[in-house]
């Protein structure tokens, strides 16, 4: 059994009540700096053209490194994130709602420890050296 006098709301109310305000006034969220918090949920309002974005992933391998390059759009550096686990790399664009996440499958294992990630003009270059076999 609910409480009706509980002070927490649910979710499907929030976005109803965000959806009729929306639709009342269509100057709601003019003028936002691309987001808007609205009862805990972000609304994007600016334009879905400049949100981050990753295009084409490139992976290339050679006997000693594997190379993966990807591009990128709408992003900075400080937004670029790189993570391996499980000999997958994952590539992580921007922060909060509107972040991006792509996972990449390596075909072998590499050494963490070694490897070196570039981000210049939109694109990220990340080098991989192959783990050495023992």
């Amino acid at each position: 059994m609910t409480n009706s006098s509980s002070p927490h709301k649910d979710v499907a109310d929030l976005l109803e009540n965000l959806a009729r305000r929306i639709r009342n006034d269509p100057e709601w969220g003019a003028g936002q700096p691309g987001r808007v918090e609205q009862g805990g949920i972000t609304i994007f309002t600016g334009d879905p053209t400049e949100r981050p974005h990753l295009g084409e992933v490139g992976l290339i391998e050679d006997t000693d490194a594997i190379t993966v390059t990807a591009e990128t759009r709408n992003t900075d550096a400080h937004e670029v994130h790189v993570t391996l686990a499980d000999d997958k790399l994952f590539i992580g664009l921007g922060e909060g709602p509107a972040a991006l996440r792509k996972g990449v499958s390596l075909p072998c294992p590499v050494d963490e420890e070694a490897a070196v990630a570039t981000f210049r003009n939109g694109i990220l270059d990340i080098v991989l050296p192959l783990r050495k076999r023992s």
